[in-house]
């Protein structure tokens, strides 16, 4: 259905009502040339998903989330990239390697360590300082 701007003003309340069918969107004219569209919310929920697939990337069935949809056997690493359980349990001890540094320095400097980051205990020869480590 094509209407012209000053139509579409007289009858807004009914092409809304109308519009509310996905199937039959509603082309607004201005001088004989299309220059808007009323449409269903359906319709434009199914205008930003394909717009969010093109920016980024396509929507995993299971999760919900966009990016890049796993193979089996493959998770998703910290920078969003597939990788294998045990790239990703690297990935996440290289984390908390670092978090567990940063606490180190947080206490040498007088301050109260943010409370979160790694999962479990470090052994004793991570606490030792770099310069130490080599020296046994």
């Amino acid at each position: 259905m094509n209407l012209t701007i000053s139509e579409a003003r007289a009858h807004l309340g009914l092409l809304c009502t109308r519009a509310q069918d996905p199937r039959q969107p509603i082309i607004l004219t201005r001088h004989g040339k299309p220059i808007a569209a009323l449409v269903s919310m359906a319709e434009v929920q199914r205008i930003w998903d394909l717009n969010d697939q093109d920016t980024r990337g396509i929507r995993n069935p299971l999760s919900g989330k966009f990016g890049n949809c796993l193979l089996p056997g493959f998770v998703s690493g910290l920078n969003g990239d597939p990788v294998t359980p045990r790239e990703a349990a690297q990935q996440m001890r290289e984390v908390q390697m670092t978090r567990a540094a940063e606490r180190e320095i947080l206490a040498a400097g007088g301050l109260e360590p943010v409370a979160g980051g790694e999962v479990g205990e470090l052994k004793p020869e991570a606490h030792r300082p770099w310069w130490a480590r080599w020296r046994k």
